[in-house]
């Protein structure tokens, strides 16, 4: 590689930098890309200048007066790039589109038995094409497809090796990908939750999703090349044993994380997370203490977690969102757990958002734009 090629690659490797902390950052000023960066004002500004010609970047408000010139804020061009997301479900089938910013910015969920069968790829393409044509996007601006799939994936084959909840295994989405016209990319579920929950956040963490499924993700902090593929792993947490009894898990046991902590573990195989708790919340008999019991095992889970792990725990999925309510009572039970460490703030409940493990596999589709620079 000659000098000017040389040189060509550090300024692209450069723009990708200052487009990726943007990215995480949300909006910035001239001066915190030079500062953080590292790099010299002059280079900052021709790069920055750049960027905005070529459309990746907009000019969003400004900085409160420090006495001087009030400081621009940049942010991404929201509309310069989108990405789909799909939610395989036993049952149901989510869309998500999201921007350029990583913001889900519209959402749809059909009904649909999941199956192998080609009519079922074929109408999930069909509904995919009128979700983006109901969105009113420019369709040459969508980059990609990411694809949500509950079950442990190979990504470089673009495929899920073995799903207990689809009760599927060896699933190629190459195929699809063809047949809508769009790169795809398939994702485990829990990383895509882990990412849309933790995306730009400089902090280790493990995330336990408490779906119907309980299972986890590690996320580690990453560096500029970094994505979801190598920000987020997923792994066995959720066969981690934790008590004794409880739904028999596809592992074969009872007793372990995802026997005792799904959402099903509260509201039963057929019942429904949002009753459960309004009986709890009424102290109907039986109800306050299948929750207790529920406490007492998380506590353990989250307990067993910090002590391999040492970082941050984040709480999602369903039961996630109501777990709120019962902080402090979660608390008390990982400290009486924890004979060496009362202090629970590693304790985080997550933002809870509703298709967050769709909203993951777009948000992975729209970082492919940036190496495109």
């Amino acid at each position: 590689m000659g000098k000017r090629e040389e040189q060509r690659e550090v300024r692209r490797a450069n723009k990708i930098r200052i487009v990726k902390f943007i990215s995480r950052m949300g909006a910035v000023s001239k001066s915190e890309i030079a500062s953080s960066l590292r790099l010299s004002m002059p280079t900052a500004l021709q790069h920055v200048k750049e960027l905005m010609e070529d459309g990746y970047l907009v000019e969003n408000g400004e900085y409160g007066s420090t006495g001087g010139r009030k400081a621009k804020m940049l942010s991404l061009n929201e509309t310069m790039a989108f990405a789909a997301g799909i939610d395989i479900e036993p049952n149901h089938i989510g869309f998500v589109l999201v921007n350029m910013r990583m913001e889900m910015v519209q959402r749809a969920k059909i009904r649909i038995p999941f199956s192998r069968d080609f009519a079922y790829y074929e109408a999930m393409g069909k509904w995919l094409h009128a979700f983006l044509e109901q969105s009113g996007v420019d369709r040459k601006r969508v980059v990609g497809v990411g694809i949500s799939v509950p079950g442990t994936v190979k990504r470089e084959e673009n495929r899920m090796i073995y799903s207990p909840v689809l009760q599927a295994e060896n699933v190629s989405f190459n195929r699809f990908g063809e047949w809508i016209g769009y790169p795809c990319q398939v994702e485990n579920g829990v990383c895509g939750e882990a990412y849309e929950e933790l995306f730009g956040e400089e902090e280790e963490a493990v995330y336990l999703s408490l779906n119907d499924v309980a299972e986890g993700a590690v996320y580690r902090r990453g560096n500029d090349a970094d994505g979801l593929g190598s920000q987020v792993r997923p792994s066995w947490i959720g066969h981690m044993q934790v008590g004794n009894g409880g739904l028999l898990c596809y592992c074969g046991r009872r007793g372990c994380l995802n026997s005792l902590c799904s959402a099903k573990a509260l509201s039963g195989e057929n019942g429904k997370l949002d009753v459960f708790f309004q009986k709890v919340h009424r102290k109907e008999a039986g109800y306050k203490q299948r929750l207790e019991k529920y406490l007492d095992c998380l506590a353990v889970a989250v307990t067993n977690v910090r002590m391999a792990f040492g970082c941050r725990i984040v709480l999602g999925g369903a039961v996630g969102s109501y777990l709120g309510d019962f902080r402090k009572e979660l608390d008390r039970r990982v400290a009486e757990v924890d004979r060496l460490d009362s202090d629970t703030s590693f304790l985080q409940i997550g933002k809870c958002q509703a298709d967050a493990s769709a909203c993951g596999a777009a948000m992975g589709m729209v970082e492919r734009v940036f190496e495109e620079i």
